[in-house]
């Protein structure tokens, strides 16, 4: 089959599938999922990257409150070559936690472990443009609060001060704006920009860019500053999620291509086109060809894809682990679970038999007690 059919395949299911709100591609929280305090209480005496390791688990294995996998709309609309364009692209409610619905933990993380957690759930993070046409478009605004500078303010404990502050702001307006309603100004941004690798500060090769913190007359307390190296995050740090499907003027295509177009980028970006949106390195996709698709540390491949009736996925383990392979649809539900076992280290083939499923994208997600892998394949009849 031609690419160009394909491609047109594709931005037909896209579309349909994006017709219905957007969740967050995460299995259902389990009934023995820790709480915030015992989170807490795990994570504070561990070193940084054990910590953000310890977070990347909890949040892909699904402790992370209800109120935050239900996306919310925002649309953004510009002249574009003449031309009135719009956008819509769909964001978390709130700042990303982890724990239950009653009693979440605000957490602030570095861009590599925010990157990460996007990477793994087909997203990406907001530009500074994008952060404040949120915080317009949210019916729910709070003053920020912050805490006095001090060296314990990228410690755990002073995350947990600052998330009991917010807690308290929302408690009184839980009536009238309940979890889930987009709410602005309880956090800083972590976004993308172009300082991520222009502009750098002496002795920042790699930063962390930052930005907004609104406050009720509207101004951001933080102007973008990419000061802080990316191992960087103290407690006034947030990290929004945004999908990365989109919509441009009904039709589906993804953040980063809009981002990195000369004139469409005026439609999520104030700083021009952003031609590297991301921290980090991007992830391995599932190739679509068995000699040529590129290799991820979990998935080596997914062939033949499209396919027709069954594929075959294959993993590799470095180590013994307990793996879980899912496939989901475009709406988060399960399509079908592969593995779900102690897997043996080596190279491994399960097959996928779509033949009872609608035609569409799926998404193959591997997980272990390591890292996430997960990526695009299409049933085509």
């Amino acid at each position: 089959m031609g690419s160009h059919r394909i491609s047109a395949l594709l931005a037909v299911l896209l579309c349909q599938s994006q017709a219905t709100t957007q969740t967050l591609d995460l299995p259902p929280r389990a009934v023995d999922a820790l709480s915030r305090d015992a989170i807490i209480t795990l994570i504070t005496p561990l070193p940084r990257d054990a910590r953000e390791d310890t977070l990347f688990r909890l949040v892909t294995s699904g402790n992370i409150p209800a109120f935050l996998r239900t996306l919310v709309p925002i649309t953004a609309a510009a002249m574009v070559n003449g031309v009135e364009r719009s956008l819509t692209y769909y964001v978390t409610p709130e700042y990303l936690a982890v724990g239950p619905d009653d009693r979440s933990f605000l957490i602030p993380m570095t861009p590599l472990l925010a990157q990460r957690i996007a990477d793994a759930l087909h997203c990406t993070l907001p530009t500074r443009k994008m952060v404040n046409d949120i915080y317009r478009a949210a019916p729910l605004k709070l003053a920020p609060s912050p805490i006095p500078p001090s060296a314990a303010m990228i410690t755990v404990p002073v995350f947990a001060q600052h998330d009991s502050i917010v807690w308290a702001q929302r408690q009184p307006v839980l009536g009238s704006y309940p979890h889930g309603t987009l709410t602005g100004g309880t956090k800083k941004d972590v976004v993308i920009s172009n300082r991520i690798t222009t502009d750098l500060k002496t002795g920042v090769p790699k930063p962390v860019v930052i930005y907004g913190w609104h406050q009720l007359n509207g101004s951001a307390i933080q102007p973008l500053y990419n000061g802080h190296g990316e191992t960087y995050a103290d407690y006034s740090h947030g990290i929004r999620l945004v999908h990365t499907a989109v919509l441009l003027d009904g039709a589906p295509t993804t953040v980063g291509a809009v981002l990195q177009d000369n004139f469409l980028s005026t439609l999520l970006s104030d700083e021009g086109a952003i031609a590297r949106p991301r921290y980090g390195d991007a992830p391995a996709g599932i190739g679509t060809d068995p000699d040529t698709g590129d290799r991820g540390s979990l998935i080596e491949r997914v062939y033949p894809n499209p396919f027709n009736a069954s594929t075959e996925i294959r993993y590799r383990l470095a180590s013994q682990d307990m793996v879980t392979l899912k496939v989901y649809d475009m709406l988060g539900r399960v399509a079908a679970t592969l593995v779900d076992a102690a897997v043996e280290p080596g190279n491994h083939e399960v097959t996928f038999d779509g033949s009872g499923l609608a035609s569409g994208v799926y998404i193959v997600r591997v997980s272990t007690g390591r890292s996430v892998e997960s990526g695009k394949v299409i049933l085509m009849r």
